[in-house]
């Protein structure tokens, strides 16, 4: 059975890698002329790291793990803890640990991971039929025939678009997002691991170490930056004048040129399918979220992880049936989290007396319910669920 994969991010690549397992021909097409992975770092939850397990990849992952147990959580702009949970706890209970990464390593380790030759570059989809026993793609190279189709390009795709014409889209979060790694924890300064939150303004700032030795780290707010980037890395420098030490460092340690800054965003509202026939949508093309859970890509790689437990064993003939189980297991939760994302950005974004209140009701959450919670959110069993399915729909 022939499988293509639509995008080459990491959820378009993780797909394939999970056909490829699950015994089909897999072919990646790519819009843009090379492969590249924009972006600087990315932490990848528990749940991310046991679907990459279940990819045949948890090992390199698992080996990439830093120091994280001992930190984490909340923390006001001071770097005071607001909401702490043992990282090594829930490790434990789920059985994964939160991995940072490089996000231009984890995309090599997903190309790596294909034959030479699956991933066409250079060749965009422009328009896909459903010819009833497969679908032909019209690409700028020629059509190509397809059993199933995995739509992975972004969340901005313009194929969403085209299968669920009346669903409104993505819109803009409002709020902006500066990403870089600094190449070294800074001298002199102690680090205080997790993400700073900021009553006054709502702005955000987190950081992650890596274990090479670099600093994944991040910061958020609302309204315009200064476009030129070295004038952007000193006004975020200056915003953050009066936080933690270690924020200010970490920027300093910076190359301007390195800060990746984007606006987040978020489907309007969860699709009503992910599976149109012979066609499903994957990552930000069926529920891109903003990153407040840390679950973007996370959800790509569960997605790609319960396609390769639908299609294993399938043929052409199946791939329906298969893709509305896909569906049946993976809507609901990214629905869910679709939504819970929206409300957590709202509460990590309050200012004034609600922000105060927001840090007061932090400081009261007992750390073992934290961990429970996380822990709820971080476990994923592909093949249980799908048994679970298989049972109740005979």
């Amino acid at each position: 059975m022939h499988v293509v994969v639509i995008g080459a991010g990491l959820g378009g690549l993780a797909a394939a890698v999970a056909a490829d397992r699950a015994g089909h021909t897999v072919t990646v097409l790519e819009r843009t002329p090379e492969l590249r992975e924009a972006g600087a770092g990315i932490g990848i939850m528990p749940n991310g790291v046991l679907a990459l397990d279940a990819l045949g990849l948890g090992e390199p992952v698992r080996a990439q793990t830093g120091p994280l147990d001992a930190g984490g959580g909340m923390r006001n702009r001071h770097g005071k803890p607001l909401l702490t949970a043992d990282l090594a706890a829930v490790r434990k209970q789920v059985g994964a640990p939160l991995v940072v990464v490089r996000r231009s390593w984890l995309h090599g380790l997903l190309v790596d991971a294909l034959a030479p030759g699956t991933v066409l570059t250079d060749t965009p989809v422009l328009a896909l039929y459903n010819a009833g026993d497969h679908i032909e793609l019209r690409t700028g190279g020629g059509p190509v025939h397809a059993d199933a189709v995995i739509v992975a390009d972004g969340a901005h795709s313009t194929l969403r678009a085209a299968l669920l014409p009346d669903h409104p889209g993505v819109a803009g979060s409002g709020e902006y997002a500066a990403r870089a790694i600094a190449p070294a924890a800074p001298d002199g300064v102690e680090m205080a691991v997790g993400e700073f939150v900021d009553h006054r303004t709502g702005d955000r700032f987190g950081c992650l170490p890596l274990a090479d030795g670099g600093v994944y780290w991040y910061a958020t707010w609302h309204g315009a930056a200064p476009a030129d980037p070295a004038e952007r890395h000193r006004w975020l420098r200056d915003r953050r004048a009066g936080w933690h030490p270690a924020t200010v460092a970490l920027i300093d340690a910076t190359p301007a040129e390195s800060v990746h800054v984007a606006e987040t965003q978020q489907l309007v509202s969860p699709l009503p399918t992910l599976a149109i026939g012979r066609v499903v949508l994957l990552g930000d093309a069926g529920h891109a979220m903003t990153p407040d859970l840390g679950q973007g890509a996370c959800q790509a790689f569960e997605d790609a992880a319960t396609l390769g437990v639908v299609l294993d064993g399938a043929t052409a003939r199946d791939v329906p049936d298969a893709f509305r189980r896909y569906d049946a297991l993976r809507r609901p939760r990214t629905s869910a989290l679709l939504r819970e994302s929206r409300r957590m950005h709202r509460l990590l974004g309050l200012t004034g007396w609600r922000g105060r209140l927001r840090d007061v009701l932090f400081r009261l959450v007992p750390p073992a319910l934290a961990v429970r919670s996380l822990a709820v959110h971080y476990r994923f069993a592909p093949e249980a669920a799908h048994r679970a399915l298989s049972s109740t729909t005979r």
